[in-house]
């Protein structure tokens, strides 16, 4: 079964092989780059202008995707876009133009415009697709604000995650071990981190990994509860070396709260921490609780009382860490390895296509 992806960003590599295990024939439209193939994935440049790290500004050549669709053939188009972005608008015209099905995959999570234009070609590129799904649940809750039709839905990750091949558990530590990880601003509820670690009597210490508007006010705090000695300040590390951090961590907290202009988006970092067997302890911001689910620990958001406990009950009992850490693995190899993601992909398509 052949399908056309298109999408501001390529598909990992590990997802497309993936498809191409399980007997697709995956054609990925490029906005840069050469057109190549190799062997069981074809990549082909369509002519564009602007930045495809902006997908608002991305303007596909709809004469040359049009042409594209139609040499190629495929059963199904594969949208990767917010029903408001150009990507998903002239994907959707060209499927129409050539009676092709396709399917929208929508990113953000905080929903789009609510201008009256953007609302209606919004709604009709959501209303003309075989199926609808979000990178994350948020996105896909809000793409089907509204709908009418019922159509296949599915929370369908972008893939990419690195796992470790190997893993085996940690011993139950003596001291736990807590992480923060991301801006030090008040989105990411640090300052609730260190008020429930203070109710906290055991043996533990915390790991704060980024930097940010609010440092010195969060080093202040510290010092006002006596917990500056437990505490170790990490600074920003970029995403690629924080892999070499989870073997000291055995927890990882994010206590994130919404605000009027930002939800937790995708729940990256939580992810990469749970591939390496590291507890995860919510809130339930944004895509955290889905991202999380039945492999970690999830609170309301600005519950300190509630956080409090959840830290204590891996302070109090430490084999818990191990426990939770391994249900976290667990989840990530069975959800968001990209032959799960693929898998992901196939069954909606069949579903789209059956539809």
């Amino acid at each position: 079964m052949r399908i056309l992806i298109l999408a501001t960003a390529e598909p990992p590599r590990g997802v497309l092989r993936s498809l191409a295990n399980l007997g697709i024939e995956p054609v990925v439209a490029r906005p840069g780059g050469e057109t190549e193939s190799d062997g069981l994935i074809q990549f082909v440049r369509v002519s564009s202008r602007g930045d495809p790290k902006k997908p608002q500004d991305l303007r596909w050549s709809r004469r040359g995707l049009r042409a594209l669709v139609r040499d190629v053939g495929p059963k199904l188009l594969h949208i990767v876009g917010d029903p408001w972005t150009p990507t998903a608008e002239v994907g959707a015209a060209a499927a129409r133009d050539l009676k092709i099905p396709y399917v929208l995959v929508a990113v953000s999570s905080r929903g789009g415009p609510r201008a009256m234009a953007s609302r209606w070609q919004s709604d009709r590129v959501r209303d003309g697709a075989a199926a609808l799904a979000g990178v994350v649940r948020p996105a896909l809750d809000h793409l089907q604000e509204g709908a009418s039709a019922s159509v296949p839905t599915a929370v369908v990750p972008p893939g990419g995650l690195p796992i470790p091949p190997s893993w085996a558990p940690r011993p139950d530590p003596e001291r736990v071990v807590f992480a923060t990880v991301g801006r030090l601003v008040p989105e990411r509820g640090v300052d609730l981190v260190l008020e429930a670690l203070g109710g906290n009597f055991g043996e533990w210490r915390l790991n704060i990994v980024g930097t940010g508007p609010m440092h010195e006010a969060l080093e202040r705090q510290a010092q006002q509860m006596g917990l500056s000695a437990r505490i170790s300040w990490l600074g920003a590390v970029p995403l690629d070396r924080l892999d070499q951090l989870w073997s000291e961590v055995d927890v990882l907290v994010a206590a994130s709260r919404s605000t009027a202009s930002w939800t937790e988006p995708t729940g990256l970092v939580v992810l990469r921490a749970m591939a390496h067997g590291v507890a995860p302890l919510v809130s339930r911001c944004g895509a955290l609780p889905d991202v999380v689910g039945d492999g970690g620990l999830i609170v309301d958001e600005g519950d300190v009382a509630g956080l409090g406990r959840a830290i204590s009950a891996f302070v109090t009992e430490p084999w818990r860490c191990r426990a939770v850490g391994t249900a976290a693995r667990q989840r990530v190899l069975e959800q968001y390895s990209d032959a799960a993601v693929a898998e992901r992909m196939v069954l909606l398509w069949r579903k789209a296509l059956a539809g």
